[in-house]
């Protein structure tokens, strides 16, 4: 995860968390339920967008290569269910406290990953990376959230790019978290030329540790692209293909909520 060098007051995190877990349940535990088992067609009215495909696959073949063709991640290449799929891991995966508030956490993923051309299931393998999806994960150079971004870099991406930030302690907060952390992705990913093999291990280690590895990598003739597959690296990658995996076994509940509700509907599935 990126090196981090301020502390954050551990009073303060503690009483954000209270004060966050008091609104979810106050105003989010009915829409929780409501959400649970939704179909593909009750789904469709949520109005999420679709997944940009070709940004999704532009960046699949940075990641994988030569290796793209024949992939899980080419398998889903054209999905329209696709963000269908992404609700379902992101209530799989998150804690029962968000529950609530999928449909606006989907939609957030969705349209920065739109905004920044970006694949948001390689967004999901850097969470899983990071934090496991553990909203308040707080690492130990004062790294937090989702992405687990420090809070001097959210001031600078915030105020480089004109988004709105509150402070560090927003950056609990799945949405905060994921606008400013895909927005510090994507400025890596163009400051690298879309190298993958820079950009990634960049957010761990930081853009200037990743240019002086780059050198000694260099200077000894051995191949910049082994650094996505340095430690950190091969954690994201195995990620992103563990994620796609279980996409496509999430597609079989699809096909089967969309053969359901054709047969009880005259008007047949939303979803094609």
């Amino acid at each position: 995860m990126p090196a981090r060098d301020l502390p954050i007051n551990s009073m303060m995190m503690i009483t954000n968390k209270t004060w966050a877990l008091l609104f979810i349940l106050g105003a989010g535990s009915i829409s929780g339920v409501l959400y649970q088992n939704m179909t593909p067609v009750e789904f469709s009215a949520l109005n999420i967008p679709q997944i940009d495909e070709k940004s999704r696959r532009d960046q699949a073949k940075e990641l994988l290569g030569t290796y793209y063709t024949g992939s899980p991640i080419q398998s889903l290449d054209g999905h329209r269910d696709l963000n269908y799929l992404v609700y379902k891991k992101l209530e799989n995966s998150l804690s029962s406290e968000w529950k609530g508030w999928l449909p606006q956490i989907t939609k957030e993923l969705i349209k920065e990953c739109q905004r920044q051309d970006m694949d948001p299931i390689f967004v999901m393998a850097i969470i899983q990376t990071e934090s496991q999806w553990n909203t308040y994960a707080k690492g130990t150079s004062g790294e937090i959230g989702l992405m687990q971004i420090l809070p001097q870099t959210a001031t600078w991406i915030a105020k480089k790019y004109r988004l709105e930030y509150r402070g560090e302690s927003s950056l609990y907060d799945p949405i905060t978290n994921l606008k400013i952390g895909i927005t510090y992705f994507a400025h890596l990913r163009s400051q690298f030329e879309s190298r993958a093999h820079h950009y990634v291990p960049a957010y761990n280690m930081g853009p200037t540790n990743l240019r002086r590895v780059a050198r000694s990598f260099a200077s000894i003739g051995t191949d910049e692209r082994d650094l996505l597959y340095g430690e950190y690296g091969s954690k994201v990658m195995r990620n992103y293909r563990l994620i796609y995996n279980q996409l496509l076994n999430k597609d079989a509940l699809v096909r089967f909520a969309q053969k359901t509700e054709s047969s009880d509907s005259t008007t047949g599935s939303l979803i094609q």
